[in-house]
């Protein structure tokens, strides 16, 4: 009897996971990005970092990763503009868009655009992050 009910509750579990992500990949893919450029915006590269592939955390620390957004301290908004995503049988990249508003030392608040590539990697979207770049 109680494998019986152990097996209902996972089946019930199961389906719930899929209800509570049935948006689409660009909507979950928006939701994480924004999150992502809020953290970096805090200042909290630590928190950042999480949203970066399991691959490029084995091979770079958050402190390295904190060097590339040394700049995000001139930034005076980010928000996610558009996501476009793709795949061969399945949606696995997103492409993001974000604006970024910003004022360096002495001169006008200007406004630029910054382009994310995201992966799905075991049912998770992560910031693919250029080691060339």
């Amino acid at each position: 009897m109680s494998r019986q009910i152990f097996a209902l509750f996972f089946l019930l579990a199961l389906g719930a996971c899929t209800v509570l992500d049935s948006r689409a990949p660009e909507e979950v893919v928006a939701d994480r990005a924004q999150q992502r450029l809020d953290t970096l915006m805090e200042g909290d590269y630590e928190a950042s970092y999480q949203f970066t592939t399991p691959g490029y955390r084995t091979t770079e620390g958050p402190g390295r990763y904190g060097t590339r957004w040394a700049g995000v301290s001139m930034w005076l908004s980010a928000q996610v503009s558009n996501v476009t995503c793709s795949g061969r049988e399945q949606v696995d990249r997103c492409e993001v868009t974000v604006e970024v508003s910003y004022k360096a030392a002495r001169y006008e608040p200007t406004t630029t655009f910054l382009v994310e590539d995201w992966l799905l990697i075991k049912g998770s979207w992560y910031l693919y992050q250029n080691m060339t770049e």
